[in-house]
């Protein structure tokens, strides 16, 4: 089993300031790393029940107690507004990736079609004084059938990646 440090509180003698000095200088923590760890967010790498032992008895000795959590059940009681956080930035990317794939399957065919000699040239023939007709109906023969295999294929591939991180939040870290 792994377990974590978590700050639980200060000796009688020293102060939150005094406690960020020690984290900063003696563990070289960040000044931002320092002050989450004084916020008992568990920041420091799951490690063995003996290290934790040793890490528990250091700490005590710079005039800071800290506990020893499970990393396990650490892991499990994260909190759910960090999950949906994680979740909705999970579903932002999703959702510019498959943007960012719909304008290259359109590049691609209109790259295919001026290779194969089928420009559309009917803007060009348009009288700007006259309004422009457009087709209600959106003709799928245009589009090759390769490229909406390819499309589908990886909206299929981002999709069980999106219902990876709704099952496992804890799988990718971001």
């Amino acid at each position: 089993m792994s377990y974590r440090i978590q700050f639980a509180q200060l000796s009688n003698n020293v102060t939150t300031e005094q406690a960020k000095t020690i984290l900063t200088t003696k563990l070289k923590l960040s000044d931002a790393k320092a002050t989450q760890f004084l916020a008992g967010k568990l920041i420091f790498s799951p490690i063995s029940q003996d290290k934790a032992i040793k890490q528990q008895k250091t700490f005590s000795a710079l005039g800071i107690k800290v506990k020893i959590v499970n990393a396990n059940k650490a892991q499990t009681q994260e909190p759910e507004h960090d999950v949906d956080q994680r979740i909705l930035a999970a579903l932002d990317y999703i959702t510019t990736s498959i943007i960012r794939l719909e304008e290259k399957v359109d590049d691609l065919a209109r790259l295919q079609q001026e290779q194969n000699g089928e420009i559309d040239l009917e803007l060009e023939n348009n009288n700007w004084g006259e309004e422009l007709e457009f087709d209600e109906t959106v003709e799928s023969s245009n589009k090759p059938k390769n490229i909406n295999w390819l499309f589908f294929a990886l909206i299929a591939i981002l999709l069980s990646l999106l219902g990876v991180i709704i099952a496992f939040p804890n799988l990718l870290p971001f």
